[in-house]
């Protein structure tokens, strides 16, 4: 392994656990603070639901795409996937926010 392997993997770790670390902590300080009700309980899962049926939406469009021949690495097509996924999700998340 050469060092930019070595320092993507460390980036990758340490992301993964700082990123855990934040919603552990903000879902903490949000029982806390009385802001994890029933309303925002409801909100997340809605928004979940909705952001994992984009994203098969997004699988089949990729899997379309492949099949008229346009070529994919398998980073740039899981990066897609993570960007649609997590980008879904703010979205649907912000929708039902304005909508309840």
């Amino acid at each position: 392994m050469n060092m930019e392997q070595i320092s993507g993997l460390l980036g990758i770790l340490v992301g993964i656990s700082l990123g855990g670390f934040g919603i552990w902590r903000g879902l903490q300080k949000a029982a806390r603070n009385r802001g994890m009700d029933e309303r925002q309980k409801a909100i997340f899962s809605k928004s979940h639901c909705t952001s994992w049926f984009i994203t098969l939406g997004s699988i089949y469009g990729l899997f379309i795409l492949y099949l008229l021949g346009v070529q994919f690495s398998v980073p740039a097509a899981l990066g897609i996937l993570i960007f649609v996924q997590l980008g879904g999700w703010t979205l649907s998340a912000y929708f039902y926010q304005k909508r309840y």
